[in-house]
């Protein structure tokens, strides 16, 4: 009898030292082949909804040329238009960049299905009407501050219209809506375009969150056309056209 409390002690003592053991995580394990583990770097450990995926898009295609106070249209450039529908247009002889056209043919006539009529007053500028419109509005800049020099009044007016050379309407990728009127931001058509436009390529280009980097004050009047992959990204990660570039185009 002491001979077999013996042998049962030996044993219980036996697996509490086995159970005492770390024999390690069984899910890893050790090549022995390169003698290194297989236990994931850091980098590695980043899974796929981690890492933000660079849009596959051609940064130096016509629908995301930058123009802006800091980037102007090259001289010489001559723009592929063809006229907007008169049914969508609030003036005669209406032009768009003829590549781009049917997307806005598309959206216009989506948004008329939905009961909003959208109306194109400003699309295609010359650099002579531009130009026309910059000095205009410089002149009413001066006329409402006399002590302003021609200098000063210039970059107050550049604010609200683009320099000649570097507005968007001018290489034909942009367009104006119903109103050049803050009060556009408060209409159903509005609100429509903000819901749809991404899904016909276009962008709400100039709002008041973005103005310090677009340069320009907010027109939730104009919309410009980037292209419908590009203008979900933007929309996703709420980037204007400035920022897209920087965060996703790789320099040569």
């Amino acid at each position: 009898m002491k001979i077999f409390i013996c042998v049962l002690v030996a044993i219980m003592v036996s697996v509490m030292i086995i159970g005492c053991v770390d024999f390690g995580d069984p899910t890893l394990s050790v090549d022995n082949s390169s003698g290194s583990s297989s236990t994931p770097s850091s980098s590695e450990e980043a899974t796929s909804d981690e890492k933000e995926e660079a849009p596959v898009i051609d940064f130096d295609s016509y629908e995301l040329r930058l123009v802006n106070p800091w980037n102007s249209i090259p001289e010489g450039f001559d723009p592929e238009l063809a006229l907007i529908n008169k049914a969508y247009a609030g003036f005669d002889n209406a032009q768009f960049d003829a590549r781009a056209i049917d997307q806005l043919h598309a959206m216009c006539a989506a948004a008329k299905a939905d009961g909003i009529k959208l109306i194109i007053i400003s699309a295609y500028r010359t650099n002579d009407y531009q130009t026309m419109l910059f000095n205009n509005k410089v002149t009413r800049v001066m006329n409402a501050n006399p002590s302003l020099s021609r200098t000063q009044a210039e970059k107050e007016a550049e604010k609200v219209v683009a320099r000649p050379g570097t507005s968007e309407h001018q290489v034909g990728l942009a367009v104006d809506f119903n109103s050049v009127e803050d009060s556009f931001k408060t209409t159903d058509e509005y609100a429509w375009l903000v819901e749809h436009c991404t899904d016909y390529g276009f962008i709400l280009r100039y709002s008041e969150e973005k103005q310090k980097t677009t340069g320009i004050i907010p027109e939730p009047w104009h919309y410009r056309y980037v292209g419908v992959d590009a203008a979900k990204k933007m929309k996703e990660e709420n980037l204007c056209l400035e920022e897209f570039i920087k965060k996703y185009k790789v320099e040569e």
